[in-house]
């Protein structure tokens, strides 16, 4: 019996190949989006999935509400922490720490020498809590010799040729000898925090410069718990303020805006866009995600309501052959599994097309977002259940109307003509399906239009510092000594502008802290340190406010003077900062006071998302990581890279050269928001395409049974434009309905969504009208093409219709 309903199924497909192509296609693209839309998510939602307690782990989150910042969530912490929370907690059963190496710069071996971003200090107990895989070499011992180093596979092979070979070399870090104790997995690529070497914490805590990480007055290193159980998060959450008290307030009393919280491991590649100062290695968006997986079943939806459409359409033909087969005999039941049979046809050589569009389409959006996507039937079992699940849902939602309404029309109505697909309540539905449609349609017209002058705001607005012709190139912690050798050197180049040293490309180092201004009141102000020279300012096109820049001349402007910008004299109330001074304990002189000689521009030396805050620089040559090298403009910025590698060899034998394109390195910064407008943008023509392509087959399906119709008015002197006007119109009101719902849905939306930005622009009136008469105009020539093409007809053709 089933295989007679197969039968008959393909027969009916058959006969109608221009609607069943058309549904064919609609589905297949539907489909296709959807996976791709999948692969992403399904990359998205594994991070640390691999952490086998991660219900258990918990990083410790600072919230810090300092005078002149705000409200600001900080995922670094204390030294003295993890052993606190150990002792003071029971629900605690380990810690873990992990810091930044920052004071060893250059990894070599032999005459291997390369710069090693992925170098962090750890306690022993991170290889239990993080389940790291110890391919050679003993677990418990590998982190517990402060002169050792745990290495990665991939290190081992980079450094030693092989891994069996790696246990027992020394590694110099900067001249320092680390033995290799054992080797670890590669980190998965899915980890928020990723390392290729991990040296002891005990490493650190030896060494002289890291003295302070006893006390409690420096945040420097992530703190990781693992709980007894992961409801034991919200009483040690409650049990914070006490013990603030008790340990940070009783040594630091200015922390008194302090506050902690322990965040689920499981949030932190996607829930942590509001924290700062993360030692993490790749970051999310959980909104983003959210609103892929509305778009993946919104295209889905838009590709089964043109099947159910066009369904509805051709109810009239089909409305015969059920009329038939009851009289027959055929029961109600029987047409059903014939109409779904259908459906599940249909629905099976487009998934199966569609995986061949995914394969297709892949290797370039891979290269496009920088990942490793694929079809892995095999290895991937969610993705197989998914599959199937999709199939036998899409087959039961494209055909469940179609079945049931056909199913259950009378012979006797059939026969007399009664029954057709022109009855009130199909009406309804297929125009309300229509408004569906181009409501989603609209809706991502009038979001791609938005995000892309958000991102065209923030690519091309005055940032206040002019990264253009400019390249940094990073010394590390050991070569400010010679800055003045290094800059001397470049400048002799004919294509180099300027040179200037400073601590970072974008004038700041990173690290944020108080300062205190020399007033009777002791006023305590939260700022960003930057670390630059005299030439740095004018390098860069940064505008200066009030006073003057650092003067080589001036022997006290080195370490003695510095230089804040609009947002830190705002914060302190000074209509006129030049001359005020603040107390700060890196000053060369005795009394510990830095002057104020200058107020700049607010540039935004970080992201737009965030505002720019007060921040102070001074001229302290020790603290200088690099130069910026200011080129002259059209000038070869390849030859001038490899002039700058040659002059490095000379000044920094064995130390590999690191230069950083400033443009680029911007860039980076907004990378992951231009690609997620690319994928909307795509994802949202395909939607507008599948809305178009259905509401031309229904025009189509409708138009074919109009045709008789249409050849009586044509002999009765209807003008071609005339019929024309009179099948668009009605549609083109149904789009300007679904505009009227999607648009103040779509506003509210993304009126949230820009708000996640602290410079944005505003939704205008022109980004509402747009869309709809975008899509008024890609309808109008989707259904007066059809109209016109059968209202031109010869009307004696039309009259000999069926």
């Amino acid at each position: 019996m089933f295989v007679n309903y197969l039968k008959i199924a393909f027969r009916s497909l058959q006969r109608q190949k221009y609607y069943t192509i058309i549904n064919l296609v609609g589905l297949s693209i539907g489909i296709a989006a959807f996976l791709m839309i999948s692969l992403y998510i399904q990359h998205e939602l594994a991070f640390d999935k691999h952490l086998n307690k991660r219900d258990r782990i918990f990083r410790v989150v600072e919230i810090q509400n300092e005078p002149g910042v705000g409200e600001q969530h900080v995922a670094i912490t204390m030294g003295p922490l993890a052993k606190a929370m150990k002792e003071d907690f029971p629900e605690v059963l380990s810690t873990a720490r992990l810091m930044n190496v920052w004071n060893y710069s250059v990894v070599n071996y032999g005459d291997k020498f390369f710069d090693e971003r992925h170098l962090r200090y750890a306690d022993p107990s991170i290889i239990e809590m993080f389940n790291i895989p110890i391919v050679i070499g003993d677990p418990r011992q590998v982190l517990t010799d402060p002169k050792s180093i745990l290495v990665s596979e991939k290190i081992a092979i980079k450094y030693f040729d092989s891994i069996n070979s790696a246990v027992g070399k020394v590694l110099l870090l900067d001249n320092t000898g680390f033995t290799v104790s054992g080797v670890m997995k590669d980190q998965p690529k899915t980890s928020h925090l990723f390392f290729d070497m991990l040296i002891p914490f005990e490493a650190a805590e030896t060494l002289p410069e890291f003295k302070w990480l006893e006390g409690w007055g420096s945040n420097t290193l992530a703190t990781y718990v693992e709980l007894n159980k992961a409801a034991s998060a919200e009483k040690i959450n409650n049990g914070f303020e006490t013990f603030l008290k008790r340990h940070v307030f009783k040594e630091q009393d200015s922390w008194q805006y302090l506050e902690m919280y322990l965040q689920p491991v499981s949030d932190i590649y996607l829930k942590s866009g509001h924290i700062k100062f993360q030692i993490i290695s790749d970051s999310g968006d959980s909104g983003m995600v959210a609103m892929f997986i509305v778009i993946s079943i919104l295209i889905l939806l838009i590709a089964c309501v043109n099947f159910i459409n066009i369904a509805i359409a051709r109810s009239f033909k089909r409305s015969r052959e059920v009329g038939m087969r009851k009289v027959l005999g055929a029961g109600r039941q029987g047409l059903i599994v014939q109409f779904i049979s259908e459906s599940a046809i249909l629905t099976l050589a487009s998934t199966l097309i569609a995986l061949g569009i995914v394969e297709l389409v892949l290797p370039e959006l891979n290269k496009f977002l920088g990942t490793e996507f694929s079809i892995q039937f095999l290895n991937n079992p969610i993705f197989n259940i998914d599959l199937l699940l999709l199939s036998v849902v899409m087959s039961f939602i494209s055909g469940y109307y179609p079945a049931f309404y056909l199913s259950r029309l009378q012979p006797i109505d059939v026969l007399k003509g009664n029954a057709s697909s022109s009855g009130k309540g199909t009406r309804i539905l297929s125009r309300t399906l229509v408004i569906f449609q181009f409501a989603i349609s609209i809706g991502l017209i009038f979001a791609v239009l938005v995000i892309r002058d958000q991102v065209y705001f923030i690519k091309n607005k005055d940032l206040g510092i002019n990264y253009n012709d400019t390249f940094y190139v990073d010394f590390g912690e050991r070569g400010n000594e010679k800055l003045a050798v290094v800059k001397s050197a470049i400048l002799q180049n004919p294509s180099v502008k300027s040179v200037a040293g400073c601590s970072f490309l974008n004038g700041v180092a990173g690290n944020q802290g108080p300062v205190f201004v020399s007033d009777s009141a002791k006023t305590k102000l939260l700022v960003r340190f930057g670390f630059v020279d005299e030439d740095f300012f004018n390098a860069m096109d940064i505008k200066f406010m009030e006073g003057r820049n650092f003067d080589g001349k001036i022997p006290s402007d080195l370490n003695r003077a510095c230089i804040i910008n609009q947002a830190a004299a705002k914060a302190l109330g000074w209509d006129n900062a030049i001359g005020k001074t603040f107390e700060y304990p890196s000053a060369a002189d005795s009394s510990g006071k830095m002057e104020v000689v200058g107020v700049i521009d607010d540039y935004h030396y970080y992201s737009l998302r965030s505002q720019v805050e007060p921040a102070l620089w001074g001229w302290l040559p020790e603290s200088f990581h690099g130069v910026v090298i200011k080129m002259t403009p059209g000038a070869d910025s390849k030859e001038l890279k490899i002039y700058i590698e040659k002059i490095w060899k000379d000044i920094f034998p064995g130390m590999p050269v690191s230069i950083i394109d400033a443009i680029a390195h911007n860039a980076e910064n907004y990378k992951k928001d231009q690609n997620a407008f690319m994928l909307f943008f795509y994802f949202s023509l395909i939607s507008i395409l599948l809305s178009c392509l259905g509401l031309f087959g229904l025009t189509s399906l409708i138009l074919e049974q109009k045709t008789k119709s249409i050849g009586i008015r044509k002999v009765l002197g209807g003008e071609v434009w005339q019929i024309t006007y009179s099948f668009t119109r009605n549609y083109l009101l149904l789009v300007l309905i679904a505009g009227a719902i999607a648009l103040p849905a779509g506003y509210y939306l993304l009126d949230l969504q820009l708000n996640e930005f602290a410079y944005r622009i505003n939704i205008g009136f022109w980004h509402m009208v747009l869309p709809v008469v975008i899509a008024l105009f890609i309808s109008f020539l989707t259904i007066s093409y059809r109209a016109y093409k059968t209202a031109d007809a010869n009307p004696v053709d039309a009259l000999k219709y069926e």
